[in-house]
C-alpha cells in the first residue's frame, strides 16, 4: 500500500468524517468561518480507542453545554459514566472497523 493513501471514509454527520491511512485514524471536521468560507480541521489518532474516546468526549461536551447548570451539577457519579464511556468506545471501535474494512487498531 502506498504511504498516505486514504483507505476508506465514513461520514458521521454533515460536518464529521472518519478516514484512515496507513498510520492513523483521521477525524475531519468541516467548519464554516465567520466570513462564510468552509475549511477543514484534521485530528489524527494512532488507534481506534483514541478516536472513539475523542468522539464520545466531543458529544458529551456538546450535550452538557445544552443542559441547565443545575442538571449538570446533579449528575450521577463519574465511575458509572467512565464505565459507560469505555463500553461505548469499544462499540465504536468495532463499528469503525466494520464500516471502513480496516482491522488496524
Amino acid at each position: 500500500m502506498k504511504q498516505g493513501v486514504v483507505i476508506v471514509g465514513y461520514k458521521i454527520n454533515k460536518s464529521l468524517t472518519v478516514t484512515s491511512d496507513q498510520y492513523n485514524w483521521i477525524l475531519t471536521e468541516r467548519v464554516i468561518s465567520k466570513k462564510g468560507k468552509p475549511y477543514k480541521l484534521f485530528s489524527y489518532y494512532s488507534n481506534l480507542k483514541q478516536l472513539s474516546m475523542a468522539l464520545i468526549d466531543r458529544t458529551a461536551k456538546e450535550t452538557l453545554s445544552r443542559l441547565p447548570l443545575t442538571q449538570v451539577n446533579n449528575s450521577s457519579t463519574t465511575k458509572r459514566i467512565n464505565f459507560l464511556m469505555e463500553n461505548i468506545a469499544k462499540d465504536l471501535e468495532l463499528f469503525f472497523k466494520r464500516v471502513t474494512g480496516n482491522e488496524k487498531t
